[in-house]
């Protein structure tokens, strides 16, 4: 017997879906509707005006060989990564999934990925938080708040 959510009033399923809604319109037609208007138009180097000249633009641009050329690399190399990057992972599987010489080899490559993301978020934090360059010890600084992790460590120590 299959179980089916029912809603009582016709207004909950929209509620439900607006936050949704919502973060589909902000961060993905808003910005798509923009580029598509930008594209459309020339402004000077300092944004100071700004002309419509429709399809100019798309004009020029696939006049321009070079742009075809990168336009073509672009696609030639994707194909060929999208292609190596499913061949590899298919090989990998299939070799985790044989009982053989070597499988927990390549089961441990397999892990790699979860192993390794925390320590690039690690490396990542730490480089934020840099005195030096750091954009969040930046922030603090602006802020009116003189951090330095490694000179308040040092302090705790003593």
């Amino acid at each position: 017997m299959e179980k089916r959510v029912r809603f009582r009033s016709r207004w909950l399923p929209w509620a439900l879906l607006a936050p949704q809604l919502a973060i589909i319109g902000v961060f993905f037609f808003w910005p798509a509707s923009q580029a598509l208007l930008q594209s459309l138009q020339q402004q000077d180097p300092f944004g100071m005006s700004t002309e419509w000249v429709g399809l100019e633009n798309f004009r020029v641009l696939f006049a321009d060989e070079s742009y075809l050329e990168s336009f073509q690399t672009t696609a030639v190399f994707s194909l060929l990564v999208a292609g190596f990057g499913i061949a590899i992972s298919l090989l990998l599987a299939v070799f985790a999934d044989r009982v053989a010489r070597g499988a927990m080899f390549y089961k441990t490559l397999l892990i790699w990925p979860y192993a390794v993301a925390p320590a690039v978020a690690g490396v990542l934090w730490v480089f934020m938080f840099s005195p030096g360059v750091g954009v969040v010890a930046w922030a603090l600084r602006e802020g009116g708040w003189d951090w330095n992790h490694l000179l308040d460590a040092a302090r705790r120590w003593r």
